[in-house]
């Protein structure tokens, strides 16, 4: 069984998504051979390939076209210092936590309308679930 991962891409304003297939039947036959069943639970040592999708604009430790995701799990939208947020995004006060970062990762523009991420969302809630995975691991500066 292979599993897809939607890649966005930001690349000097412009937006593509772009479709990346894992065949996870060597993984899964490899795992039973070493003794150890395969997981798709949220898994945070495989959540780095599907961050892939944010670190074309996010890094977990310096603002770039996206702000710092590092330290995102308790902080308030629209606070990161130094990062020039859209007025929707700052009037938000959302508290970042799994619930609220997986309905954002969903739909953006649902969760706050009128943000300017470039980013239509992700559909798999695996997906979403091991990137929120993923950023849990990833401390503030």
């Amino acid at each position: 069984m292979a599993t897809r991962y939607e890649i966005a891409i930001c690349v000097k304003g412009s937006f593509r998504v772009r479709t990346i297939v894992h065949v996870s039947t060597l993984f899964a036959f490899a795992s039973l051979t070493l003794g150890s069943a395969p997981t798709r639970a949220q898994d945070s040592e495989k959540s780095p390939q599907v961050f892939a999708a944010c670190a074309a604009c996010h890094a977990a430790d310096k603002n770039g076209i996206g702000p710092k995701l590092g330290g995102i799990i308790g902080r308030t939208s629209g606070s990161v210092e130094g990062f020039r947020y859209s007025r929707a995004m700052k009037n938000a006060k959302i508290v970042w936590d799994a619930k609220t970062l997986d309905a954002y990762l969903s739909e953006p523009q649902k969760v706050v309308p009128g943000n300017v991420m470039p980013f239509s969302g992700i559909a798999d809630a695996q997906q979403r679930a091991d990137i929120v995975s993923y950023l849990g691991t990833l401390k503030a500066d």
